[in-house]
């Protein structure tokens, strides 16, 4: 079952806009809104409480981010799943993710990243015993590198980061809830280990290892699935029957399997 607890972008939030942009970027991340459904400003407002204008400047913002997508045609929707977007986000994380090994720590910094590295240790441990809680650990691991881009003081290269670390999440929830196979987590405290102790080359080889891996998981799931992605949620649609019978031909005609 798909847990809505899961990571996305842990930044605070100020403004109305701000809000609006959690709220949706989370729906997005969690698949609540599902990759190709048609977004209505109207709906969304009424849907999570939203002012029009909010929900208007967070999906530009989402859109600059990768989560959805607008035509004059069409309006807004959640991006697809494609084989396209797994190959960017790994080439794309394969050029930025080295970047977080040359973080400036500071002692609080190495000890925050040591607390977290036994936090995951002993997550994955029960996770061993049969514990469900891979969720928990994630967020321990999103935690893990958030501080460490925090640390890069570029807070441009920072966004561009969370952005593709929640644009993942997206499609592993993705697939995880369409499917039996579920990722599984890295070992991030190898990589608070060798980041604390100065040793870069592990720390980067431990990275391209991770990323390999869920390329790996995300284009084999891809490959094998038999799910619709475009149409809408069977949560919204059930929530929505005012659709007709033609707006359900047009969602389902725009419909694409995940077939490559």
């Amino acid at each position: 079952m798909l847990d809505n607890d899961t990571y996305a972008s842990p930044l605070p939030v100020t403004g109305k806009a701000e809000i609006a942009e959690a709220a949706l970027r989370n729906a997005i991340v969690t698949c609540v809104l599902a990759p190709g459904e048609r977004l209505s400003e109207a709906a969304l407002a009424e849907e999570f409480a939203l002012g029009r204008g909010a929900v208007r400047s967070a999906l530009a913002k989402l859109k600059a981010s990768g989560l959805v997508s607008s035509s004059a045609r069409s309006g807004w929707s959640v991006t697809p799943v494609s084989a396209g977007e797994i190959r960017e986000l790994s080439a794309a994380r394969r050029q930025l993710e080295p970047l977080i090994c040359s973080a400036m720590l500071d002692d609080s910094d190495r000890q925050r990243l040591k607390g977290f590295a036994e936090m995951h240790i002993a997550l994955t441990q029960r996770q061993a015993l049969g514990t469900d809680i891979v969720p928990t650990i994630r967020r321990c691991e999103r935690d893990i590198l958030e501080l460490l881009a925090g640390r890069l003081a570029m807070p441009i290269v920072h966004g561009w980061l969370s952005d593709l670390w929640d644009r993942a999440v997206r499609l592993v929830n993705f697939f995880e809830v369409s499917g039996r196979v579920r990722l599984i987590p890295a070992n991030r405290s190898r990589l608070v280990e060798a980041i604390v102790e100065g040793r870069k080359a592990d720390a980067l080889e431990h990275l391209a290892t991770a990323n390999t891996a869920l390329e790996t998981y995300l284009l084999d799931r891809f490959l094998e699935s038999e799910a619709m992605v475009g149409g809408k949620s069977a949560r919204r649609s059930a929530g929505k029957g005012k659709s007709s019978g033609s707006q359900h031909k047009s969602a389902t005609d725009k419909s694409r399997t995940l077939r490559g």
